[in-house]
């Protein structure tokens, strides 16, 4: 059956990049310490060769705030993503409840350390996510009503 301009695309796909993300961010954030440390050397090393001049006059609580709202960047444009378009703004406000819950599990997991400064960059993240993917959103439904 053939879609018609104005139909809606299934919501599979969008739920499926949505679920993906949220996967990342659990595994990421709630693995014990001695299993994320090594990915995270590596994703510093990584950071300081990539983006040396960005990353170098930092502190260290400057970059690992950086990292958290990076982190949660995909997701706040996935969960926007998997909501209506009429609805994608209640994703900040999911994002928050998330890291929030991921901060209150972490301090049942050894070596990891709860803090409320995570949660208001990954917040910020989340919003940044949200945001972008309703700009984007915006400029398809423009271009498609001029087309």
């Amino acid at each position: 059956m053939a879609h018609s301009a104005h139909s809606r695309p299934s919501s599979g796909p969008r739920l499926l990049v949505a679920g993906l993300a949220a996967l990342a961010v659990v595994a990421v954030t709630l693995t014990p310490r001695r299993f994320a440390s090594p990915a995270r050397a590596l994703f510093m090393d990584l950071a300081h060769v990539f983006a040396a001049p960005l990353v170098e006059p930092m502190t260290f609580i400057e970059v690992e705030s950086a990292l958290n709202a990076l982190l949660f960047v995909p997701l706040g444009a996935a969960v926007a993503l998997a909501l209506s378009r009429r609805l994608w703004m209640l994703a900040p406000v999911l994002v928050f409840c998330a890291s929030f819950a991921i901060e209150s599990v972490q301090a049942a997991i050894p070596g990891r350390v709860p803090d409320v400064q995570d949660i208001v960059w990954n917040t910020i993240g989340g919003i940044i996510g949200a945001v972008a993917l309703g700009i984007v959103r915006g400029l398809w439904a423009l271009g498609r009503r001029r087309s």
